[in-house]
């Protein structure tokens, strides 16, 4: 069974993953609601983030705690998820599988009790089924680490861009279960486009399929793929422009200094020479550009953008030269 969740600033991250649990138990059959284990913790969970008496899988959008580093919350998130976990499995699931996206939006307070909630249900006796899963910007380790010292312990895996074979096994094979197939050479030339960006994989795909309407049998061809880009290009200059948009005045200078260098990484020196600043000087612009998950370290000292094709668009929007 699994639990998904976006987490927000403005929302307990506990009482998502508590709203989510009941609603997941629920569809499985098993009402929350009318189950004493479930319906006891949810209170209790409710009462320790101070949205106060509720029912079950009722009333849990609540402001983020005030509350010291180990709560009373992690334990009845915890209890909550041991129940969940045990009452999933009556009707034949495997546990319980938490998702969480945008993870470093989640309040700082609210990090703690999730994870501390982990970490003593991980240390319990008999252990729950149950496994938790997240997905956030590059900053999200310092985020969690501020939040949590022991986070670093946690198993951390960037997502790198795919591989040219593991963007076109995305692609076929994903037409393959609609049995469609792909002309010769069009995987290819979406393939070099995307640039192994998996949300551009994702949008080609998408807007190739679309542009097809394929019934089985079917094959993806270069006129496809040429109707497809205008969607797409008008998709990324949106994106574009609001990332563009997030940034200050001073990130922007940077963010314009990297688009000389192209997409391709760029040593902080060459940076710093480009702007006739101190290396230290950017040390301000580049974290709060790293938090806002428009520009990433590779390697000691290096920087690019963390989407493809953001350097053009910059050279477009600023009217500088080419890339060097």
């Amino acid at each position: 069974m699994t639990v998904w969740v976006t987490a927000r600033r403005d929302e307990s991250l506990a009482g998502q993953v508590a709203h989510g649990l009941a609603r997941g138990l629920d569809q499985i059959g098993v009402a929350a609601s009318r189950d004493a284990r479930l319906r006891d913790r949810i209170r209790t969970l409710n009462l320790e983030l101070g949205a106060g008496p509720a029912k079950a899988g009722v009333g849990l959008d609540v402001e983020a705690h005030r509350t010291s580093s180990r709560t009373p919350a992690a334990a009845a998130l915890g209890e909550l998820v041991t129940a969940g976990a045990a009452a999933a499995r009556d009707p034949g699931s495997a546990g319980v599988c938490v998702l969480v996206d945008e993870l470093q939006a989640a309040p700082e307070l609210d990090l703690r009790t999730v994870a501390y909630a982990w970490q003593e249900m991980q240390v319990q006796h008999d252990q729950p089924a149950a496994a938790l899963f997240a997905a956030g910007l590059p900053n999200t380790p310092d985020v969690l680490t501020d939040a949590v010292t022991f986070s670093e312990r946690f198993a951390f895996r960037p997502l790198d861009r795919l591989t040219d074979n593991e963007a076109a096994e995305a692609l076929t094979r994903t037409a393959e279960t609609a049995d469609v197939t792909w002309a010769p050479g069009v995987v290819e030339e979406v393939v070099a486009r995307a640039q192994g960006y998996p949300y551009f994989v994702q949008l080609y795909g998408d807007a190739t399929w679309q542009a097809a309407a394929p019934e089985a049998g079917a094959v993806l061809t270069h006129a496809h793929l040429r109707r497809a880009e205008a969607v797409v290009d008008a998709d990324t200059a949106t994106m574009f422009r609001a990332r563009w948009a997030k940034a200050a005045p001073g990130e922007q200078r940077l963010m314009t200094a990297m688009a000389r260098f192209g997409d391709r990484p760029v040593r902080r020196a060459d940076l710093a020479a480009e702007l006739g600043v101190a290396t230290t000087d950017l040390s301000v612009p580049r974290r709060r550009l790293i938090d806002k998950g428009l520009i990433e370290s590779v390697g000691h000292g290096r920087l690019q953008f963390t989407t493809p094709g953001f350097a053009a668009f910059v050279h477009d929007e600023t009217g500088i030269a080419g890339s060097r």
